[in-house]
C-alpha cells in the first residue's frame, strides 16, 4: 500500500536533482586558475597570500599585490609580465615589511638585515662603518663577504677587499687521559 508512494517519492527528488546536476556541468566556469603562467615560486607565494585564481590577481593589482607577504619588486614584475603585458606600474615608495634599527643612520642605504646585524656589533652610523676596517667588519658575528661586499657597493664604490684564504688551525682535542692532541 505503501510502495508506490515512496517510489513516487524517489522519482519526483531525481527529476528536480537531474536538471541542476546538468545546469552545473554546462555551465561556464567563471574563475581560471593560476595553473603554468607564473614561475612555482611566485604562484605558490600567491597562493599563501589566497590568491588562487587568474581573477584574484587582477583584483589584487597592483597596491595589494605589493603588500603581500614575499612579493616583492622582482616578483610583482613577473606578476605583471604574466598578467598585464604592457603595464608596468611605478610604485611611489616601497616599505619594507622589516622594521628598521632605531637611531641608525645605515637605515635605507643597506638592506635591514645587514643594518641590524652591523647595530649588534656596535655600529650604527656611517662614520663608525667608515673607520672600522673590513677584517673587524668580518669578525662581526653573522657578518659574511656577501654582505661585506653590499657595504663595499655603497660605502667604498671600486674598492674591494682581499679576504685572506689562509688554513684555521686545526682543532685541538683530548685523548682518552685528557691531554690535548695538536697533531690529528
Amino acid at each position: 500500500m505503501f510502495a508506490p508512494k515512496i517510489l513516487a517519492v524517489k522519482t519526483f527528488v531525481i527529476e528536480l536533482c537531474s536538471p541542476m546536476m546538468f545546469s552545473m556541468q554546462d555551465a561556464p566556469q567563471t574563475e581560471t586558475p593560476l595553473d603554468e603562467l607564473l614561475p612555482l615560486g611566485v604562484k605558490a607565494l600567491l597562493q599563501k597570500n589566497g590568491v588562487h585564481t587568474v581573477e584574484d590577481v587582477r583584483k589584487a593589482y597592483p597596491h595589494a599585490l605589493l603588500k603581500f607577504r614575499g612579493i616583492g619588486m622582482s616578483k610583482f614584475r613577473q606578476i605583471e609580465a604574466a598578467f598585464f603585458p604592457g603595464k608596468k606600474f611605478e610604485p611611489a615608495r616601497v616599505l619594507s615589511p622589516l622594521t628598521h634599527v632605531k637611531g641608525s643612520s645605515l637605515n635605507g642605504a643597506l638592506s635591514p638585515a645587514i643594518v641590524r646585524i652591523l647595530a649588534r656589533g656596535g655600529i650604527t652610523t656611517v662614520d663608525q662603518l667608515k673607520a672600522a676596517q673590513p677584517a673587524e667588519l668580518l669578525k662581526i658575528e653573522r657578518l659574511g663577504v656577501g654582505m661585506l661586499r653590499e657595504i663595499e657597493s655603497v660605502f667604498f664604490p671600486g674598492q674591494h677587499y682581499e679576504v685572506p684564504r689562509g688554513r684555521r688551525p686545526a682543532p685541538t682535542l683530548p685523548d682518552s687521559a685528557g691531554n690535548l692532541l695538536t697533531d690529528i
